[in-house]
């Protein structure tokens, strides 16, 4: 019953992760980490860890890498609409920064 266990937990440790591996397509990994970056630097601006200009300048400058990179024409949509019209970047003061 032990030798079961120990090759089912092998077995799976070793094909699960295998087949996660790909689990996202560049273009969706693209989008994630430039939204991601975003919202990092939107929160950093909102506790006055970084100035407005510092803020204004690496928003735009993601916004326009992630328009560079994100090669999925629905994600790059997806991308600049969130960009133009979430909430919490408007809440946050963000939205005003970025041009």
């Amino acid at each position: 019953m032990k030798f079961r266990i120990k090759l089912f937990a092998i077995i799976s440790g070793i094909v699960i992760p295998i087949n996660s591996a790909n689990a996202f397509s560049e273009a969706e990994y693209d989008f994630g980490f430039y939204w991601g970056s975003l919202n990092a630097i939107c929160g950093a601006y909102m506790i006055d860890a970084i100035s407005d200009r510092d803020a204004g300048m690496m928003l735009n400058s993601l916004v326009k890498m992630g328009n560079e990179e994100i090669k999925d024409s629905k994600l790059k949509n997806r991308f600049n609409y969130l960009v133009k019209t979430d909430k919490n970047l408007k809440k946050e003061g963000c939205s005003k920064l970025i041009k």
